[in-house]
């Protein structure tokens, strides 16, 4: 759905990629490389087939995003059907292609094979995407809100178990209307109205809203739900038949769920190359920064008791909870410590900060002046919870505490060791302002702004700026 919309662009590019390799092992399993003494030169990859590679991959690429071979909503038969049509062009572009380029490469046997095998393989593909992606769906599904509550909202609803059962989870259905007019399994499902929808996304994890009501007489409540998801960074998706047609309903490849701002596949390209940069930058980060890592975790052992670590369940990616590193600062039970020390909070906002934490250990106090005591999260990050950059993890105490459901959207990115709120002062920036600064970094986030961030936050740390 539409979360894993930003990773279908790199899965289709990877499917893309195994199909290209397999087309050409065929050709070269199929075809005896005889004309030329050096196996080496008649292997060798000419400008034109790099380009046709290219090309191959971005085709596969392009028709199966199109398609939606990727999304969940799709059903069996339009993928079975968009599969064989998208195999049989693509197998057709190949033997253009050795047509004119390699004729002595080109079979009977060949063009059999290279369907026979690229159908096979999408096909056993989808069979394995399916079996694996049921398992985590269960384990992780996508909570969906339904903005409605008659037909159209049933169609949806419907359509959701027939085709997700295992990768939805259903929130409830929200509608202005009574709910005595509604449909019993609708009826049966209702949490409140359009009016209630900030404070229901602000207390649950809602991914996606979907809008299913009339366009004609619910536009004003249609367009004040999605103002509502959008501020909260949940997605939006409706019904595709909110116009009508006089074109016929019995194409294949027609999907009943439109996302309201499909993702554009510069910006996949851009977070595909975020999460690269974030592998690279961890694993070397964890190999340069491991003596003192050592020397800390002895240090710590030494001077206090408990564990060297500090594990804390923060909210990461779309409000879902991970466990997050740090070298403890605290003595062992900060947290059972907490209660009796909130009256003393000097942060405004849900936060909680001290300047002189009782809590803090000696060796803690150093470590977080330096911010030794974050190394730990590059092992986060290269776990895939976390960025080298983006908003901080909250803990679950701070997101009880929120108040405006439009805070919710700084969960839309991955949270980071460092972002803009350490760059700009940390422990003397405000909640307001945080939340600013989140917000500021998800409008106008790039590759350049990390690099940028990240060099600011190497002379933050020398400068000591805003630690506590």
């Amino acid at each position: 759905m539409t979360n894993t919309s930003r990773n279908t662009f790199v899965r289709a590019v990877l499917d893309g990629v195994m199909a290209l390799v397999i087309v050409s092992l065929i050709v070269v399993r199929n075809h005896s490389f005889t004309y030329d003494a050096n196996p080496l030169l008649a292997l060798r990859i000419r400008a034109v087939d790099a380009l046709f590679g290219f090309l191959f991959v971005f085709l596969w690429q392009f028709a199966f995003t199109t398609l939606n071979q990727f999304d969940g909503f799709t059903s069996a038969r339009q993928k079975f059907f968009s599969t064989t049509r998208v195999v049989t062009f693509l197998t057709l572009a190949t033997l253009v292609y050795l047509w004119f380029f390699h004729r002595s490469l080109l079979s009977g046997r060949t063009s059999l094979l290279i369907f026979a095998c690229l159908l096979g393989y999408e096909l056993n593909r989808r069979i394995l995407t399916v079996y694996v992606g049921d398992l985590i769906a269960a384990r992780d599904p996508q909570r969906v809100l339904i903005l409605g509550s008659g037909r159209r909202a049933s169609k949806a609803w419907r359509q959701l178990r027939t085709e997700s059962h295992n990768s939805v989870r259903l929130i409830g259905f929200v509608d202005d209307r009574a709910s005595s007019e509604m449909p019993p399994d609708v009826a049966s499902r209702y949490i409140g109205t359009v009016d209630d929808l900030s404070s229901i996304l602000l207390r649950e994890v809602v991914d996606v809203v979907l809008i299913a009501m009339p366009i004609q007489s619910c536009y004003p409540l249609m367009q004040r739900g999605v103002h509502l998801a959008q501020a909260a960074g949940s997605d939006v998706v409706y019904l595709d038949d909110i116009y009508s047609s006089n074109m016929s309903h019995n194409d294949v490849e027609r999907q009943i769920f439109r996302e309201l701002a499909p993702r554009q596949q510069c910006k996949l390209l851009k977070l595909m190359l975020k999460r690269v940069f974030d592998i690279v930058g961890a694993a070397v980060g964890l190999i340069a920064f491991l003596p003192l890592c050592i020397l800390v975790a002895l240090a710590i052992k030494l001077t206090s008791e408990g564990p060297v670590l500090f594990v804390q369940e923060r909210y990461g990616l779309n409000r879902r909870i991970f466990r997050m590193l740090k070298f403890r600062s605290m003595v062992a039970n900060a947290e059972a410590l907490l209660p009796d020390l909130e009256v003393h909070n000097e942060a405004d906002g849900p936060i909680f900060k001290i300047e002189k934490d009782p809590r803090i250990t000696f060796i803690g106090n150093i470590l977080r002046k330096l911010s030794i005591d974050e190394l730990p999260q590059l092992w986060n990050v290269l776990m895939g919870d976390m960025s080298l950059v983006g908003p901080r993890p909250m803990t679950r105490r701070d997101v009880s505490l929120f108040s405006e459901a439009t805070i919710m959207r700084r969960f839309k990115v991955k949270p980071g060791i460092t972002g803009l709120w350490q760059v700009s002062g940390r422990s003397s920036v405000g909640f307001d302002q945080w939340v600013s600064l989140d917000s500021r970094y998800i409008d106008d986030w790039s590759f350049f702004l990390d690099i940028k961030i990240l060099l600011q936050t190497f002379n933050a740390v020398f400068r000591r700026s805003g630690a506590m």
